[in-house]
């Protein structure tokens, strides 16, 4: 398993607990989650695992999950 791979695990096993917020919600400046939040994990790691190529691309692709992953525990630490 590649850092790729070993990355997007963790942040899956994450999310299968986490409590998720919300929609809609801004993940960052650009993108506004307004749908179902499990239904956009689903899609971001089915293109991670799709994507066959630079290493780059796969970081920047892993970004958003990242991103989510931080606002959940922003709001957790809030509670």
């Amino acid at each position: 398993m590649n850092a790729t791979e070993t990355e997007l695990q963790e942040l899956l096993t994450f999310f299968k607990t986490a409590k998720l917020p919300q929609v809609p919600f801004k993940l960052n400046k650009y993108i506004t989650v307004v749908n179902d939040v499990q239904r956009f994990i689903d899609s971001e790691a089915r293109a991670i695992r799709d994507y066959r190529g630079s290493e780059i691309v796969h970081d920047s692709l892993l970004k958003h999950l990242r991103e989510l992953k931080g606002i959940v525990q922003v709001d957790l630490e809030a509670k």
